[in-house]
């Protein structure tokens, strides 16, 4: 038998934000907000598989779109995304449908 639970349209409001807001809590992140995600040297080491000492020579000589605040430096995901994009090189498969569309 189940049980019937009686209650004030107040009480069930505040047990529908509370469950609602623990389930937005609970969500993992959506894309774009993983895409504007602050990382540091080391977590953008990790994230693009380079050494930080990689990432360091990369800024000093502007190859990769860094942010530097006092002595530290940070990354965006997206930036470094779109970075690792730019050495994409193409399939032949690729290739040969540009060539065939021409």
């Amino acid at each position: 038998m189940e049980k019937i639970i009686v209650t004030t349209p107040t009480e069930l409001e505040a047990l529908i934000q509370k469950f609602v807001s623990k389930a937005i809590k609970e969500q993992p992140e959506r894309e774009q907000d993983r895409g504007s995600q602050t990382l540091s040297i080391s977590e953008a080491a990790n994230y693009v598989n380079l050494s930080p000492q990689t990432l360091y020579g990369f800024t000093s000589k502007r190859k990769i779109p860094f942010i530097k605040k006092g002595k530290k430096l940070y990354f965006k995901k997206d930036d470094l995304d779109k970075w690792l994009e730019t050495g994409r090189k193409k399939s032949k498969d690729e290739i040969q449908d540009e060539l065939n569309q021409k």
